[in-house]
């Protein structure tokens, strides 16, 4: 309908544009007849215009464009001589041509129809040719800018996914050590570790189904850790946690907050004999999460981190999943190092199903 309405309001406007042409050439008074005459005409040929053309132009699209305007026109041309016929045949049979026979009417009419028609047909022609084109050449562009997002997500998540995949390693290592440190010592507690260290690696092989789990699993998977590496040090590791409810079901990447305590544990708690204290807490500010880890150590400059060090890794990831949002910082803090961590509240890239 909307096209139609188009079309009739097209035609409309070149019958109303002739008709005032011709009351300025041959009286005003003319206008009225002229402009009834002129509307049959230019909406019988006019609409069967449109309706033609369409598909003849669909037809001649892979033709060369002598072949295709020449086409086109001799289609206008054929439509109009008989769409001129019938719209003269109308407009004899409402008595609008007078007491003019009506052929020699008819004659008249046709001349002009024919050149109004074919200014008018080839202008909407290379209009409609041309508007083609544009949908045709956006469409690709479109294609074109689907094709490269697609391979920059495909490229994002096997890059994402290589930084995952560096961190099990770590913490393969370092858990067993811990356990295989009790088992002469104390067997029945190196069992009862064993069955932590199974709860704890089959959460973390769950995370890696997922880019980003709730802080709260992350939270377990960090005190099953702390588990296993305090049988291991004994009062040479003191951690507290502090992370409130409410934050618990905020998205963070799998062994993110893991990685932050793994380091303190590492560098600081096993690498001197009086240990270490650690303090990890969670707080929110407006729309982002802060997630800090601090111990009582001397420090350290994250960007001297080498590749491959976890928090290197941590800062690459955090990076491909949250954009510039996320950062990732050290500094001096109450005496010791603070590494924090602000995430926003939602990942830039999918989960993984």
């Amino acid at each position: 309908m909307r096209r139609l309405a188009k079309i009739v309001a097209a035609n409309t406007l070149i019958a109303a544009l002739y008709a005032l042409l011709a009351g300025s050439l041959i009286g005003w008074s003319a206008v009225p007849r002229s402009l009834a005459v002129t509307l049959i005409y230019a909406n019988v040929i006019g609409t069967a215009a449109h309706v033609v053309l369409g598909p003849v132009g669909e037809r001649l699209a892979r033709r060369a464009a002598a072949v295709r305007w020449l086409g086109v026109a001799l289609t206008l041309l054929v439509v109009t001589v008989l769409g001129s016929l019938l719209a003269g045949t109308l407009a004899g049979a409402l008595g609008l041509f007078g007491a003019a026979p009506f052929w020699a009417a008819q004659r008249t009419s046709l001349g002009i129809a024919v050149v109004l028609a074919m200014t008018a047909g080839m202008g909407i022609a290379v209009h409609e040719s041309t508007r083609a084109r544009l949908d045709e050449t956006r469409e690709r562009l479109r294609a074109r800018e689907l094709e490269i997002e697609r391979a920059h997500r495909l490229a994002t998540d096997a890059r994402l996914a290589s930084l995952e995949s560096r961190l099990h390693p770590h913490f393969l290592f370092n858990a067993l050590a811990a356990i295989g440190g009790q088992v002469r010592e104390a067997p029945e507690r190196a069992e009862r570790l064993l069955g932590e260290f199974a709860d704890l690696l089959r959460a973390s092989l769950d995370a890696t189904k997922r880019h980003t789990v709730p802080l709260g699993d992350e939270v377990l998977v960090v005190q099953s850790y702390l588990e296993i590496e305090h049988a291991r040090l004994g009062e040479r590791l003191r951690a507290q946690l502090d992370v409130p409810e409410e934050l618990r079901a905020w998205p963070v990447p799998p062994l993110a907050l893991h990685t932050l305590v793994q380091n303190s544990v590492k560098h600081v708690a096993a690498a001197r004999s009086g240990g270490a204290r650690i303090r990890v807490e969670a707080r929110r500010a407006s729309d982002m999460l802060t997630l800090s880890v601090w111990d009582d150590g001397p420090g350290f400059d994250l960007d001297a981190a080498p590749a491959g060090h976890g928090l290197e890794t941590l800062r690459s990831r955090l990076g491909v999943l949250f954009g510039p949002e996320a950062t990732l910082v050290a500094r001096q803090s109450d005496g010791g190092a603070r590494v924090t961590m602000t995430l926003p509240a939602r990942a830039s890239i999918a989960q993984r199903s």
